[in-house]
């Protein structure tokens, strides 16, 4: 159950919502409702979720930090093409075969250090892919910039593993389904 979000003395959310966008892809989600820890949590590629709109995943993600006393959080994506359609992101990933520049040099390596930023900006960070993060190279790129070059080092957790042992996506469903009050997960420790 969500819990009420905080409101003003005129009845309006008092959560700030932000969405920062190049080039008409999403590159980071943000919500904020008040004081605590703010997470970065990191997918696969951007739904529709915007600074005005929230869809499933972030309302899922609203209720469960909120239930865990964060004061919000930051959402960044492996790839940042917005898509609820992960064949899509998929087909935009693998620039090589479509000679797509634009997707390779502005988005998926603009991308990289913006994801890692937020990473290490952020008090605890959360994965959550589930199995559409095909690219194992790339997966272990994006950990290496997170886990690795500057301090600090976060460790990374999420809500479950799925059999392949890639972290569940909150919209998992099934007997893969994460409930809402799911405590964290370390699933990659930083290498000492």
């Amino acid at each position: 159950m969500n819990a009420p979000l905080p409101l003003d003395l005129f009845g309006h959310e008092t959560m700030q919502r932000d969405a920062i966008f190049v080039s008409g892809d999403r590159i980071e989600l943000s919500r904020r409702w008040g004081p605590g820890p703010i997470a970065c949590v990191i997918g696969c590629n951007p739904s529709m979720a915007d600074a005005l709109k929230d869809d499933p995943t972030s309302l899922w993600w609203n209720a469960w930090f909120q239930l865990f006393g964060f004061g919000g959080y930051r959402a960044v994506n492996l790839y940042p093409f917005c898509t609820s359609s992960p064949a899509e992101c998929r087909k935009r990933a693998e620039w090589h075969k479509t000679d797509d520049w634009f997707a390779r040099d502005q988005m998926i390596m603009t991308n990289l250090p913006h994801v890692a930023k937020v990473a290490k900006e952020a008090d605890q960070v959360f994965v959550c892919w589930g199995n559409i993060a095909w690219d194992d190279m790339w997966i272990e790129h994006v950990i290496e910039a997170i886990q690795g070059d500057e301090e600090p080092y976060p460790d990374l957790w999420c809500w479950g593993k799925t059999k392949s042992g890639a972290p569940t996506h909150p919209m998992a469903r099934g007997k893969h389904r994460i409930p809402r009050d799911q405590k964290p997960i370390l699933w990659r420790a930083t290498s000492p």
